[in-house]
């Protein structure tokens, strides 16, 4: 397994995780590129927000990397250069996804570590913000394996329905 900046080599897998997280009934925007369907505009937005080249309103420069297994897509991560305000509040530094067929083998905590790697190494970040909803104990055990210490709990309202989003920080 390797963690590598998006592809080719893994587009159809890719696709099929997608697909995988519709079936389980989740939204496929949990994946950066989920709404592209053409490949040379889904390779150029991920370059694009990398280099923080037409940005929407409000977004900040992210790299996002995939955790693949020959040309098999397991899992993606994205990591936000910076923070906004907004970020603070949801959505830290750090955004990821498991495929829905790979869930529950330990892939989360490895693409994790991996995009904290990245942070530190590559974007000389010496901390990083991560958060998740209160009921999402999978992706709060995962932040936890990493070093991630539950700073506080917040009342959100996001896409109209109230949730508690539980903040971490993770020292690099």
């Amino acid at each position: 397994m390797e963690l590598l900046l998006p592809g080719p080599a893994c587009e159809a897998s890719y696709r099929q995780a997608i697909e995988e997280y519709a079936r389980a009934g989740l939204s496929p925007t949990c994946f950066f590129g989920g709404a592209e369907r053409c490949p040379d505009v889904l390779f150029a937005r991920f370059a694009d927000y990398r280099a923080g080249r037409d940005l929407p309103a409000g977004y900040v420069p992210c790299t996002s990397l995939w955790l693949v297994d020959g040309d098999e897509f397991l899992a993606e991560v994205s990591i936000r250069h910076r923070l906004t305000p907004a970020l603070e509040r949801f959505g830290g530094h750090i955004g990821y996804a498991v495929r829905a067929g790979r869930w529950g083998q330990g892939l989360g905590t490895k693409l994790l570590a991996g995009a904290l790697d990245y942070a530190r190494g590559t974007l000389g970040l010496s901390w990083v913000l991560l958060t998740c909803a209160d009921g999402n104990t999978g992706s709060a055990r995962v932040i936890e394996k990493n070093g991630g210490v539950l700073l506080d709990k917040l009342d959100d309202v996001i896409g109209g329905r109230p949730r508690v989003t539980r903040r971490y920080r993770i020292e690099l």
